[in-house]
């Protein structure tokens, strides 16, 4: 189920990954899915020894994670939070009620008498 949503996300976003995992056809995602985690795993594992025994490549890598938290935060701040607003207010206002008109008087000319309506059988009777 949750490579059903994940997929879904991809092919929406159209990315690089998407379109990689689909080389070997549509049939063949869920393989090409898996081969990719593996390769991505093994990558981030055989970093790990020597950033432990690098100081440089542990500020390094300590600096990257820090941008790279800052710039989602940022990216978050300044793009999704404000769309969610604008649909906050859009989806408020398509909920206030219609405010009801005021009672416009109405003349009868023959009587030379004005009084208000409230409804359109009146203003036929009077």
């Amino acid at each position: 189920m949750y490579y059903r949503e994940l997929s879904k996300k991809a092919q929406k976003a159209n990315n690089i990954w998407w379109r990689l995992s689909g080389l070997l056809g549509d049939q063949n995602r869920p393989t090409m899915y898996i081969l990719f985690q593996g390769i991505f795993t093994v990558a981030t594992m055989a970093l790990t020894v020597p950033i432990f025994f690098s100081y440089e490549m542990h500020v390094i890598f300590q600096i990257l994670k820090v941008s790279a938290t800052i710039w989602n935060g940022g990216s978050f701040l300044l793009d999704v939070m404000p769309r969610q607003v604008v649909l906050k207010e859009k989806k408020k206002m398509e909920m206030m009620p219609i405010p009801e008109q005021p009672r416009q008087p109405v003349v009868d000319l023959s009587t030379n008498n004005q009084h208000t309506c409230d409804t359109p059988d009146e203003q036929t009777n009077s």
